[in-house]
């Protein structure tokens, strides 16, 4: 990764770190240092930072460890890595759950999948059953359909809890109604989970030696 004077300040580098930098940029005698180096550099000068940090009296940069913090920090951020405009595209693509993909459309192909399967699942879990009681103690389930308000004319009503495990039957009307109205609340818990993934693509400096993930925008 290549850094510049510019690049520091862009950066967001104090006054008196930056000072610093511009000595060790002159002593040098070039206009572009590369990270790695640079940051050996700073290693090197620990005691003379200290004296340095101490004067600028600014939180964070008030000591040495301060600085090489805020430089180690450098190749954690996007905005450095693509600086200068030469940094590297790389062809993975990591979804929200942590997987990654070898192209753009592999991982939108995966989130419609892995949304559609979530919604599969729900759906199945939601069932209600209607119970009607027959002679003898006898038992005819059937499913309720909640759209429909088809809660009318059973004698009990029985769901699958699938966070539990667990089956729960009742004769309240009130309580199916508010098991379905519960469920409801995952479908929209869903919907926005779809609505707020995120695809990240990998991008390097152009060494390729550090690395950043970076949200892909719809273009």
């Amino acid at each position: 990764m290549k850094t510049s004077l510019q690049f520091f300040k862009d950066m967001g580098v104090c006054d008196g770190a930056y000072a610093v930098l511009a000595r060790v940029f002159g002593q040098a005698g070039v206009d572009v240092f590369d990270y790695a180096q640079g940051y050996q550099v700073m290693l090197g000068m620990m005691d003379q930072l200290e004296i340095e940090a101490a004067q600028s009296g600014e939180p964070g940069h008030d000591t040495a460890q301060g600085w090489l913090e805020w430089c180690y920090e450098l190749r954690n951020r996007p905005e450095a890595i693509m600086y200068f405009g030469d940094h590297i595209e790389e062809n993975m693509f990591r979804t929200n759950d942590g997987q990654v993909h070898e192209t753009l459309d592999a991982a939108q192909e995966h989130d419609r999948y892995r949304f559609a399967e979530l919604r599969r699942d729900h759906a199945a879990a939601r069932v209600i059953n209607g119970v009607r009681f027959g002679e003898g103690g006898a038992e005819v389930w059937e499913v309720v359909d909640p759209a429909q308000g088809e809660f009318a004319g059973f004698d009990a009503f029985v769901w699958h809890d699938s966070t539990t495990g667990l089956n729960h039957r009742t004769d309240s009307v009130a309580e199916a109604v508010a098991f379905d109205t519960a469920q409801a609340k995952v479908v929209d818990a869903i919907e926005d989970a779809e609505r707020a993934a995120r695809i990240e693509r990998r991008v390097s400096d152009e060494s390729g030696k550090f690395g950043v993930w970076v949200t892909v925008t719809d273009e």
